[in-house]
């Protein structure tokens, strides 16, 4: 019997043309009442551009099902897609607005359609309250369609009030008297009201039973012979098949869905591809879909089938591991792992984490984690570099406590377990290069383990490193993290950072470069600063260290704006953007918002900065292994150039409880300077003064100059105030003074070097496609005027032609 399509039921798909109209539609019924075959019969004929993306029970961990769906959005939107793989799944508000706002940047210009289907294997509070978040925000154009079995456990009475929210549930999809006569009739089977009855009491409307109770009519067995819908799934469906295809379906039910190449793979038989095209086109419960190339079976058949392989002896677990494998010569590690996992392989999994080259980004680590807790402890012992893997993924994830717990365990069971010496070897070099972390921010005791690290392996890298992961550990500023004390910011400027560059196979590469340089920089020596700065972000790119890079860039940014070079800054922090959305750490996205951040307060540009920056929206516990909370130093800028002094005063008062965890000395130099500038503002010149000595006083044992400089215009008048009786070296307060007054006017000058408002107006008419004679009609000046600003916005640029000024343009963000 071949397959037909599916009857078009007008009332359901009334409903069904609900979707382009609210921002999220929700379709549940208990399997089988055709409920994924109707939103796609309508999605088809409708023409709506959509993603249909099929979850299953590893769509529960939110890492799995990240990568599935940043993956499915890369296949239409690759940057899109990138960036949103990078950054992750949301974890905390902060990511949670920030994959938002990319959304509603890219979002779609005509009306675009999610589809999760099975969403009941994926459901959990934190999956669902992004996807609640995504609704509530309406992202243009954007509309999500959530197929479950089940209610969802979700309160939507708000969201129902709003108008934000269609439900469609069993009773739309059930099929009534009239549906039924019809469903028959395309089938070209004409039955009496009799029959359509009798068929009403044994599938109560259920869509798949219709499918049932006609394939057994086809096939000859009498309706009043047809009593029990699980015996003609028999009938009808198995049993009309040859031995040898029942057992290829019971081999197919096992995966979640398949390839042609991947059956053929797990059955051992060459050639399956026309087979299950025979299968696809005569079967309704068997689909394609053509975009990621892929078999299912509906999932009624499918449960069939999975109890059918179960009694003819086949071995679920076996397959599994199969179905494993497969995914892991494709490097498919999400799958792989989770195959390998329920046949309960789970040496292969190690093993496979055993391998030097493999690196678990931050966004699959959450599943890993869920892995570790049923991994047996015998497995574990037997295979003790992926075990510290394990416990380096805890720690760099922010769980230094389990961590911490982890290794101690392994430590003390060490002297008993029967490793070769060679073996030993290794456990006790990636025992050391875990403690590098474990001693984030105490410089000597770092250096002390990378030591340890190649004098143990004579020189080369640990085999649980990777070069992948952020160096910087999410600040832009990398000497910002190790200066602890003052009097000792230029030793830490010369300390061998890259000998860990050694250790750990290539990270940190342009690390001793950078710290010179920002050292140079934050002590007023520009012009050192700058060839540094450079030599790092060669060396940084040149090893593929993007979190090296953005803190050279950062520096460079930063340098450019003192010599009133502010387009480059904002080119080069352009330039650097394509670095980071194409990294596989979504930390450095955080990253690069921060230097984004800071140099636009620098400039006085407060609209420009992140939004998520200026509205405060972190916490403590997802920035404080991500850059030593530097966030608030950014935060503190920001609040000063919002000019909400009380408020300012306020939550800078709080955050020295942040910078006192790592005993960050830059972080309190900003901070008293901010609280010094908003007591100031508000009238409180005793306050202002002391906590501007504050920071003179930190600042005068390294000579720091640069904080101060940033905040020149709100400083030079309290500065003004600060006598020999003080206590402060009045030659370094002079010196800060000249840099500051140099660096208030570079600021003020800001306008000269980018474009009027008059000029970005006629640039962005320009980017219309506009002439000069309609710029001229419609901003009513003559079009030599208009030849003149165009001209000078060519010499602002630094272009020579119109295709140059409109991408320049956009990239330092003028249109």
């Amino acid at each position: 019997m071949q397959k037909h399509s599916t009857i078009y039921v007008p009332r359901i798909n009334r409903e069904l043309s609900k979707i382009s109209k609210f921002p999220l539609t929700i379709v549940t019924s208990p399997m089988g009442y055709g409920k994924s075959t109707a939103v796609k019969q309508f999605l088809t004929n409708s023409g709506l551009r959509h993603i249909w993306i099929s979850l299953n029970e590893a769509s529960r961990d939110t890492g799995y099902f990240w990568s599935v769906f940043t993956k499915r959005i890369s296949d239409i939107h690759e940057k899109l897609g990138n960036s949103m793989d990078g950054l992750g799944f949301p974890r905390d508000s902060m990511q949670c607005s920030r994959i938002i706002n990319l959304l509603k940047t890219n979002s779609p210009h005509d009306d675009f359609v999610l589809v999760l289907d099975d969403y009941q294997f994926a459901e959990n509070e934190m999956l669902t309250d992004f996807l609640m978040s995504a609704v509530k925000n309406r992202i243009p154009n954007c509309h999500i369609v959530i197929i479950s079995r089940y209610l969802l456990k979700y309160d939507f009475h708000e969201m129902t009030d709003k108008n934000l929210v269609c439900s469609i549930d069993q009773n739309t999809l059930k099929f009534n008297d009239e549906d039924v006569k019809n469903y028959f009739s395309n089938m070209s089977m004409y039955i009496t009201k009799d029959e359509i009855s009798h068929i009403q009491r044994l599938t109560g409307g259920w869509a798949a039973a219709l499918y049932i109770v006609c394939r057994g009519l086809a096939q000859g067995i009498p309706l009043a012979n047809i009593t029990e819908i699980s015996d003609l799934l028999k009938k009808a469906l198995y049993e009309a098949y040859d031995t040898k295809t029942r057992h290829l379906l019971c081999l197919l039910s096992i995966p979640d869905d398949f390839t042609a190449d991947m059956a053929s793979s797990i059955t051992g038989i060459v050639g399956l591809e026309y087979e299950i095209e025979r299968l696809c086109r005569e079967n309704a419960f068997i689909n394609l879909d053509l975009t990621t190339n892929k078999y299912t079976i509906h999932s009624v058949l499918r449960s069939f089938l999975f109890k059918e392989a179960i009694l003819l002896g086949i071995d679920t677990q076996e397959i599994y591991r199969q179905v494993g494998l497969w995914h892991l010569e494709r490097n498919h590690i999400n799958q792989g792992f989770y195959y390998l996992f329920k046949g309960e392989d789970y040496d292969t999994m190690l093993k496979e984490l055993e391998k030097p080259a493999l690196y678990v980004k931050s966004s699959d680590r959450p599943m890993m984690f869920h892995y570790f807790d049923f991994l047996p402890e015998k497995q574990l012992n037997d295979h003790p570099i992926a075990y510290l893997k394990f416990v380096l993924m805890f720690i760099i994830t922010g769980d230094k406590k389990k961590g911490a717990v982890l290794l101690q365990r392994l430590e003390e069971e060490l002297p008993v377990r029967h490793y070769t010496y060679s073996d030993m070897t290794e456990i006790k070099a990636a025992i050391h290069l875990i403690k590098v972390f474990l001693s984030f921010n105490d410089l000597d005791t770092m250096i002390f383990h990378t030591d340890a690290v190649l004098e143990l392996l004579e020189g080369r890298a640990s085999v649980i490193s990777s070069f992948q992961g952020p160096f910087s550990f999410g600040s832009p500023h990398l000497s910002y993290i190790y200066y602890r004390e003052p009097g000792t910011y230029k030793k830490i400027s010369k300390a061998p950072l890259e000998k860990y560059a050694r250790a750990s196979g290539g990270a940190g590469v342009g690390s001793e470069a950078l710290c010179s340089a920002e050292y140079c920089l934050e002590t007023g020596d520009a012009y050192s600063a700058e060839i540094l700065a450079i030599k790092s972000l060669y060396e940084a790119r040149s090893s593929h260290q993007t979190s090296m890079a953005v803190c050279a860039v950062f520096t460079l940014a930063r340098i450019y704006i003192l010599q009133n070079r502010y387009t480059e800054a904002l080119h080069v922090l352009m330039e650097l953007g394509v670095d980071v959305e194409s990294n596989v750490e979504s930390i450095l996205l955080n990253t690069y918002d921060l230097c984004l951040g800071y140099i636009y307060a620098c400039a006085g540009e407060y609209k420009n900065i992140p939004k998520w920056i200026r509205d405060g929206d972190m916490t403590i516990n997802s920035l404080l292994m991500q850059g030593a909370v530097f966030s608030y130093v950014v935060y503190g800028k920001s609040l000063i150039l919002s000019e909400n002094w009380a408020k300012a005063e306020a939550l800078c008062e709080t955050f020295n409880n942040y910078f006192k965890i790592f005993n960050n000395q830059l972080g309190f130099i900003h901070n008293c300077l901010n609280l010094s500038i908003a007591a100031y503002k508000r009238g409180n010149a005793s306050k202002s003064k002391s906590n501007l000595l504050n920071a003179l006083s930190i600042g005068q044992a390294d000579g720091i100059m640069m904080p101060f400089a940033e905040n020149g215009a709100n400083l030079l008048p309290i500065l003004h105030g600060v006598h020999e009786n003080d206590g402060i070296n009045m030659e370094y307060v002079s010196k800060i003074i000249e840099l500051c007054s140099r660096y208030d006017d570079v600021v003020s000058n800001l306008n000269n070097t980018i474009l009027t408002q008059r000029e970005v107006e006629i640039l962005k008419l320009v980017s219309k496609g506009m002439s000069r004679s309609e710029i001229s009609e419609k901003l009513i000046i003559s079009t030599s005027t208009v030849k003149t600003h165009i001209q000078n916005i060519y010499q602002k640029l630094e272009v020579s032609r119109k295709s140059e000024a409109l991408e320049k343009a956009a990239r330092i963000n003028i249109i």
